[in-house]
């Protein structure tokens, strides 16, 4: 898939990442003469402004040196509001400058503040206390609903004593998710959450706390079919698919397909017929509703617990997930053999996280290598090969493991009108007791995710059942080169509320006394895929398996009996409910058997007539001699 050689997720991570707030004193002597404790308050307004509240209390290490200046980052550049005072309310003189850091190659901008202390605070064990408070936009990101608030990590210096952050947030913001560090406390106040954080949580890297159960995505998808031949031609459409906290809605789809259907993925693919030399944009509006899941890692099977089917399919070595040589013998040093899958996934997570270094550089000239070479070039990567990796090694210890291919938050949708730069690729794995869990390598270098979703990642499509398909548009069966260049993404504030529309119909056929031949037919006329659907009719089950939005699918199947049901019906399920969706009649045709034996002979007798005429060579005229 080209287009993810366009990815610029993991960048914005780093530079998230390394939000820090440094203090550099500067005195009469070195900053050893002085210790700093520092309690910074970051109270969310709304969904952009950031109230920020740094208060440190100094202690004069020397009984005759005095503190004259003091030199602070912020996290960000966008601030506003800047005061300094101390604690007793007398003013502090302060001057800010734009400043850039270029840490792991990744720039990223910060205001330098100056503050000039007025007072000469003498004598050993002196003690005194300043505030800074600005209010900061940047340090919240808020996207359909849900809302990721950033802690900076306070820089590592001698003069820092005890540090403590507090996170106050509003309480409509929804429930709080941690990824990975846990708040020391906790509490509530009137319409208000806080959490707190000690220095040893934020030391060595930012937290990225989120808020809120779901995120939902609106896609603008438009599909661009060029024909430039002489001949008709079927183009296929590739539409997300639904996953265990994905849930699609395909609101519009203009013009309408020849007709759908689901892959071995759950992807949902749309077939046109487009005429020759003819060139068309499918517009699309598809709503993706992606939900915050806790899973329970101790509810994890062994492996003999992995349903056979999903092996079969989601183990098997590919071009870019081998799964011999240097991965094979990868994976038989990561692998236990009695330890639950979740121990191994987690085992494989740490050495791709631990192994392959990113490389930003890159993605201007990305080439997709696959397991192998990323396994033997580890400082060459992106999330491609962190992804590749990572499937491969699942793959070669018998997990099953597949790729989401789609769109990684990486900042405000709007700021761009394309997509393309947000593409993003991670893993799916196979956990019995859990199912399929997420899993994302690349982001796993700067923030500890292993064992929780999160509701950044939007898929467009999974690659499991083929390595590199589908793609967004294929003509028979191929790459098109298209790269979602005309995609945008919006969000909205709630998931489309829809019917499942399904109807039903069945024919039985009386071909001979207890001799039935039965046509059963299912269409899924609504937004959304229909799933684990089975007809009854009488003792009898068919399987339908799930239907795509707008499929129809057909089954015959002979009765031998005298089958009296003359009712039909579909059940399918939503989680673990099984739900009746439609009821048909059986309309009976009765092919009476004397018709039939009449036919029979009919045909008998021609065709004994046609053996029994004399034939002719062609060219030879029949020529009578006296």
């Amino acid at each position: 898939m080209k287009v993810l050689a366009q990815i610029r997720r993991f960048t914005v991570l780093i530079a998230l990442a390394l939000l820090v707030t440094s203090i550099l004193p500067h005195g009469t002597s070195s900053a050893a003469s002085f210790n700093f404790n520092a309690h910074i308050t970051y109270r969310v307004e709304n969904a952009t402004t950031t109230a920020v509240t740094e208060t440190y209390t100094v202690t004069n290490q020397t009984a005759r040196e005095f503190l004259t200046q003091v030199k602070l980052t912020t996290p960000v550049d966008t601030i506003s509001g800047l005061e300094a005072h101390y604690s007793d309310g007398g003013n502090i003189p302060l001057t800010s400058a734009a400043s850039q850091s270029n840490q792991s190659g990744v720039p990223y901008n910060y205001q330098q503040l100056t503050l000039a202390f007025p007072r000469q605070n003498f004598g050993s064990g002196k003690t005194w206390t300043f505030v800074v408070s600005y209010s900061a936009t940047g340090l919240i990101e808020s996207h359909g609903g849900a809302h990721t608030v950033f802690v900076p990590a306070i820089a590592q210096d001698a003069s820092i004593g005890a540090y403590t952050a507090r996170v106050d947030v509003p309480q409509d913001f929804g429930a709080p998710h941690f990824r990975g560090a846990q708040p020391a406390a906790s509490g509530a106040s009137p319409g208000r959450l806080y959490f707190d954080f000690n220095q040893s949580t934020l030391s060595n890297q930012s937290l990225a706390l989120s808020f809120g159960n779901a995120t939902i995505y609106q896609a603008n998808f438009n599909f661009p079919l060029h024909n430039d031949s002489r001949l008709a031609k079927t183009m296929t459409i590739t539409l997300p698919p639904n996953l265990n906290n994905q849930h699609i809605t395909i609101e519009s789809l203009d013009p309408k397909p020849a007709g759908t259907r689901l892959d071995t993925d759950g992807n949902i693919l749309a077939d046109y017929r487009v005429p020759a030399r003819t060139h068309l944009v499918v517009k699309t509006l598809v709503t993706g509703e992606v939900k915050y899941l806790d899973y329970n890692l101790a509810a994890s099977g062994k492996q003999s617990d992995i349903p056979s089917d999903l092996v079969k399919t989601y183990t098997a070595g590919t071009k870019y997930w081998q799964t011999d040589g240097s991965v094979a013998a990868a994976a038989k040093q990561i692998n236990q053999p009695n330890a639950p899958v979740i121990d191994n996934v987690r085992a494989s997570y740490q050495y791709v996280v631990d192994h392959l270094t990113y490389n930003p550089d890159k993605i201007k000239f990305n080439i997709r290598q696959g397991a192998a070479k990323a396994l033997a070039n580890p400082t060459n990567a992106v999330c491609l090969e962190y992804s590749d990796l990572l499937v491969a090694l699942l793959r070669a210890q018998g997990i099953p493991a597949r790729m989401p291919v789609g769109y990684g938050y990486s900042g405000n949708l709007k700021a761009s009108d394309s997509v393309v730069d947000s593409l993003h690729s991670w893993v799916e794995a196979y956990v019995p007791g859990i199912g399929w869990m997420t899993l994302d390598p690349t982001w796993g270098e700067k923030f500890d995710l292993f064992g929780q979703s999160d509701l950044d990642h939007f898929a467009f499509a999974v690659w499991g059942g083929n390595d590199q398909l589908p793609v967004p548009v294929m003509a028979g069966g191929q790459d098109t080169g298209y790269q979602y260049e005309q995609t945008t993404l919006t969000y909205a504030e709630a998931a489309p509320q829809t019917l499942a529309t399904v109807s039903l119909h069945l024919s039985r056929y009386s071909i001979l006394p207890f001799i039935n031949l039965e046509r059963i037919s299912v269409s899924n006329a609504s937004q959304q895929v229909i799933s684990a659907n089975s007809v009854s009719v009488g003792n009898h089950k068919v399987g339908f398996g799930n239907l795509a939005p707008g499929q129809t699918i057909r089954r015959f199947r002979f009765d031998l009996g005298h089958d009296q049901s003359q009712t039909a019906q579909l059940t399918g399920s939503s989680g673990a409910v099984s739900l009746v969706m439609a009821q048909a009649t059986v309309s009976v045709v009765h092919w009476p058997l004397g018709l039939i034996t009449l036919g029979a002979v009919l045909g008998l007798a021609y065709l004994i007539m046609v053996r029994l005429r004399p034939h002719r060579l062609p060219g030879i005229k029949r020529q009578d001699h006296d």
